[in-house]
């Protein structure tokens, strides 16, 4: 059965994320931002992303949320220190109040998966290559 973003988001969960395997969905990708996913990526970077999602799919939720691992960098945005001070402004409304999570594909290279999770699945927003939400600042 397929699973669809919730459509009544107005009570986020405050509860500790599930003990299940985390899945991923591309419904809220954001292709058309330049910045944060540009038109073309390196050769090995296809193989590199499924690589990781293949991985990250042996996780639970709860890992992912409270585990951070130096190897995959996962956790959650300040978007105060982000180039995106404002988040995820590209999507519906009902969705902005999700904290944003991120994920690198690979140790040194290949940048950064940006989403949101929302019960368990990881909702992939941006494939942020070469890093740049949080290599340029915002302007004061």
């Amino acid at each position: 059965m397929k699973k669809s973003a919730p459509e009544n988001t107005s009570k986020i969960r405050k509860q500790p994320a599930p003990d299940v395997a985390i899945r991923f969905s591309f419904k809220l990708f954001d292709h058309l931002d330049p910045e944060m996913c540009p038109g073309e990526f390196p050769p090995s970077y296809t193989q590199s992303l499924m690589q990781r999602l293949r991985d990250l799919s042996s996780w639970t939720v709860r890992q992912f949320t409270t585990q951070q691992d130096k190897s995959v960098r996962n956790h959650s945005h300040d978007w105060s220190k982000t180039a995106r001070p404002d988040g995820f402004t590209g999507l519906n409304e009902r969705f902005r109040d999700y904290p944003g999570w991120q994920f690198c594909i690979s140790a040194n290279e290949h940048g950064r998966v940006h989403g949101m999770i929302i019960d368990d699945t990881f909702y992939v927003i941006w494939l942020d290559k070469d890093h740049n939400l949080y290599q340029r600042r915002p302007h004061a």
